[in-house]
């Protein structure tokens, strides 16, 4: 687990985001998840990166990889390099849970495709017991309304047509920095008016 700035470890089980607070502030936590299986509601989260961004300025990151209470398929170890061996020390998700929660409180989670990400987080949270319910931001959905020229719409594609690099797909904190990135422009370009027309409010938290 690498934390790249002081966070508080000992944190309080998420309250319901303060959305408008949020908003106004441009207050975003940028989130990415590698999981065991294409179906986010059945595979298990193996690594997960946030990076807390105000605005454009960046105030926290931190990524883990995660053990996923079984192996990991042959075709998700050639798409993501994630090897068994490499996960044999890390966390289990409940031990990471309250770190996901405090980077991302009374903060908007973006994700490039956010349903997916979102749907694998909200499954493991439920399962720790816990709540997981922000508001969200999907940078597909954004590049899809503000550049509707492009044929793909995917973040290696987004990416390659802004000049952002984006040397590495398929690993938590590289697909976190270019989405971050991703975000950055559209707000630099198109405002922040129109970026947050398509964050969407808070939905009901999944139970175990």
């Amino acid at each position: 687990m690498r934390l790249h700035s002081a966070i508080l470890e000992s944190a309080t089980p998420p309250l319901a985001p303060a959305y408008e607070g949020a908003m106004q502030g441009q207050r975003f936590a940028v989130i990415d998840v590698e999981v065991t299986e294409g179906d986010p509601s059945r595979g298990r989260v193996m690594e997960v990166a946030v990076i807390a961004l105000d605005g454009a300025t960046e105030r926290v990151r931190w990524d883990s990889l995660v053990h996923p209470r079984q192996r990991v398929p042959w075709f998700t170890r050639k798409l993501t390099g994630i090897e068994d061996g490499m996960l044999v020390d890390a966390p289990f998700f409940h031990e990471v849970a309250r770190t996901i929660a405090t980077l991302t409180q009374d903060r908007i989670v973006v994700a490039h495709n956010v349903r997916f990400d979102m749907t694998a987080l909200a499954h493991e949270f439920a399962r720790t017991g816990l709540a997981f319910s922000p508001a969200t931001l999907c940078t597909e959905r954004l590049g899809r309304r503000l550049m509707p020229h492009l044929e793909h719409f995917n973040l290696g594609s987004l990416c390659r047509s802004l000049g952002i690099p984006f040397p590495i797909a398929h690993r938590a904190l590289a697909d976190a920095e270019a989405t971050a990135a991703l975000l950055k422009h559209f707000l630099q370009d198109h405002g922040a008016e129109r970026v947050l027309q398509d964050a969407v409010h808070a939905p009901r938290a999944l139970r175990a």
